[in-house]
């Protein structure tokens, strides 16, 4: 007989989700390990402050082309991000987009204006196709057989959206990669170091884990020798590259990365989280919902609870400077009703081509608290990604009504 599920008394998280268990005070363990060393975060930001500068001090006493480089999405974070590293630091900045195929327009239109606004170099990475589908496909079957949890479909975006560029660096010699998730996406803090990556790879791990594993079974022989394989030499050798996060540890405001994007002679507007997310999310959740009882990006809003930030959602609304920190229970009925809208066009097999009025404005009504913090904009977006919910079950060759 299953478990019955326990839900965390300070954030939202439960125990159907993979790795997360409740103690006997009701407190789930990420809970428990924040309150432990919450203390001790000031001055450990401190310290990874001064050590990002001190590599960056050391990437410029070199002669080099770049010194490094910054992944770029072309959303609020990263735009703000090489702006910081070209102008605050006065860093020869490479920028990097990896074009996998869930990139939407908005973003890659940002990617172009950005960087002939900072005149900053700019490359493309385009994964193959065919490894890139079945590499999701797989995480979607098989993803725990591999440690991955209710956050499959992004880990393993992020093994192209990483990977692909720490090889890169490491034929170009360029010591550091900086990345611009903050501290709700990622929940810690990100600082990797490439020492103590050597160091785990010596002991047989991995730097992104089974994610490796997966996309070799997934490509086959293809994969062998390829830029997607994992090559332990070059992992243990000195090119290998620190990867930074550099907004989940230094002080970060959303609302002040609207105005930079302002003074920079560009709209805000095109950088709104819901213009340039993926829209795949849904079609993540619909089999995180059937597996786990939980939307795959329920970590993030855990750590929104949890650390008192803006729900990532919020990036989006007209109003965003004023916007409330949303609690605990608010975001619990807006992830009840966003679960109830994905089964149903899920089951439903409900597309923008044979969607009717009614079902419209029937999906409308199940999804009050969403329409009422959000707006209107918000919600048509999001009911548009919903919709699009079987195209990408198609696209990635998995069938809806068999999730197990």
């Amino acid at each position: 007989m299953n478990d019955p599920k326990k839900t965390c008394s300070v954030c939202v998280l439960h125990s159907k989700i993979p790795g997360i268990t409740i103690d006997d005070s009701g407190v789930c363990s990420i809970c428990a390990n924040f309150k432990k060393f919450e203390q001790h975060e000031p001055r450990v930001k401190k310290y990874l402050i001064e050590e990002m500068e001190n590599l960056f001090k050391k990437a410029k006493s070199k002669d080099r082309p770049y010194h490094v480089i910054v992944l770029f999405s072309g959303g609020k974070d990263s735009t703000v991000l090489l702006k910081m590293a070209k102008e605050k630091y006065g860093l020869r900045v490479l920028a990097c987009s990896v074009m996998h195929p869930l990139v939407n327009e908005k973003a890659k239109r940002n990617m172009e204006d950005v960087t002939n606004k900072l005149n900053v170099d700019l490359i493309k990475i385009y994964p193959d196709e065919d490894v890139y589908k079945k590499s999701v496909q797989k995480g979607i079957l098989d993803g725990p057989q591999y440690g991955l949890g209710e956050f499959f479909g992004c880990e393993v975006c992020s093994f192209f959206h990483f990977w692909l560029p720490i090889r890169y660096a490491m034929r170009m010699d360029i010591p550091v990669i900086l990345e611009g998730s903050d501290l709700s996406q990622t929940g810690e803090f990100t600082f990797w170091q490439a020492e103590r990556v050597r160091q785990d790879a010596k002991r047989g791990k991995k730097p992104f884990g089974g994610v490796h594993d997966l996309v070799k079974d997934a490509s086959g022989e293809a994969y062998k020798g390829s830029i997607y394989d994992y090559s332990e030499s070059e992992v243990l050798s000195e090119a290998y590259p620190t990867v930074i996060s550099p907004f989940t540890f230094m002080d970060y405001d959303y609302r002040e990365n609207f105005r930079e994007i302002e003074s920079m002679g560009l709209k805000s507007s095109d950088f709104r989280t819901i213009r340039t997310n993926c829209s795949a999310t849904p079609f993540f959740s619909y089999f995180t919902l059937n597996k786990f009882d939980c939307v795959s990006y329920i970590k993030h809003y855990a750590t929104e609870v949890r650390r008192g930030y803006p729900n990532l959602m919020q990036h989006s609304v007209k109003d965003a400077d004023t916007a409330d920190v949303l609690n605990k229970e608010v975001i619990e009925k807006m992830m009840e009703e966003y679960k109830n809208v994905v089964l149903y066009i899920g089951e439903k097999k409900l597309t923008h081509d044979n969607i009717t009025d009614a079902e419209r404005e029937k999906l409308r009504g199940m999804a009050p608290t969403y329409i009422s913090t959000f707006g209107d904009d918000v919600c048509d977006v999001f009911l548009h990604d919903v919709l699009d919910i079987p195209r990408y079950a198609e696209y990635f060759g998995v069938d809806l009504d068999n999730i197990k």
